[in-house]
């Protein structure tokens, strides 16, 4: 019973770190979009403009990211049942 509430708590610490790295990767990119790759990528006459391109590769990210997990949560799924299956290590 204790392995399993320790295996719990580390879990539970693994996924608040990789929660909290990517909420800081997402802030980070989206005051970077606010104040400078708007300029720097995205050249224009109208600064609105290019901060709005910004913040269209922003929106690209934070929708891909999620149905990107899907997608690859449901093929390594299949991969290790299949290694399991084919190999008998469970």
């Amino acid at each position: 019973m204790q392995t399993s509430r320790n295996q719990s708590r580390r879990a539970a610490a693994a996924a608040f770190v990789g929660t909290t790295v990517e909420f800081y990767d997402f802030y980070i990119y989206a005051t970077a979009a606010a104040l400078v790759l708007g300029q720097v990528f995205f050249p224009s006459e109208n600064p609105a403009l290019s901060t709005l391109a910004a913040f269209g590769t922003f929106a690209v990210g934070f929708i891909a990211r999620p149905m990107a997990g899907m997608v690859l949560a449901i093929w390594v799924t299949a991969w290790v049942a299949r290694r399991c299956c084919c190999s008998r290590c469970c």
